[in-house]
């Protein structure tokens, strides 16, 4: 409790009682016994908005990184339409509407794919004649040292 021993104690009750007095003393001792419990209280509360304030910035951070990925992935399919526009048109062209946004943002995705994959493609073959360049500069200068 605090550092504080048991002669500590004594001593500090011993002090407390010389100069508060034995009379009011008890009533002194439950005021202090209610601040602390009112301290605690209170530090507990707060601890408690915190942490709950943590979780909701915690929370929404996931939601907006969530978003971000699902804009990124499908081409931003879900700005594709404006809610006033989807909100006038009949549930059976809603599900059209979103259907093929959602077809032209996969076929986003495809057409990104290929071209990273050609690119990958076409850097592989220019590393792989870049090095057999360097082996044939090696084998030549093999043969013009023998």
């Amino acid at each position: 409790m605090f550092g504080i021993g048991l002669p500590e104690l004594v001593i500090i009750v011993v002090i407390a009682l010389i100069f508060i007095g034995p009379k009011q003393l008890p009533g002194v001792m439950r005021s202090v016994g209610k601040g602390l419990v009112e301290l605690k209280r209170a530090t507990n509360d707060i601890r408690h908005t915190v942490q709950t304030e943590m979780d909701t910035i915690e929370r929404d951070l996931e939601v907006k990184d969530i978003k971000k990925d699902f804009e990124n992935d499908f081409g931003g399919v879900a700005n594709k339409f404006g809610s006033l526009k989807l909100s006038q048109m009949s549930t059976g062209d809603k599900l059209e509407a979103v259907a093929n946004a959602f077809e032209k943002g996969q076929e986003d995705l495809a057409a990104r794919k290929e071209n990273v994959a050609a690119a990958e493609a076409k850097e592989a073959e220019s590393t792989a004649t870049a090095s057999t360049t360097d082996s044939t500069v090696s084998k030549t200068n093999g043969t013009a040292t023998t």
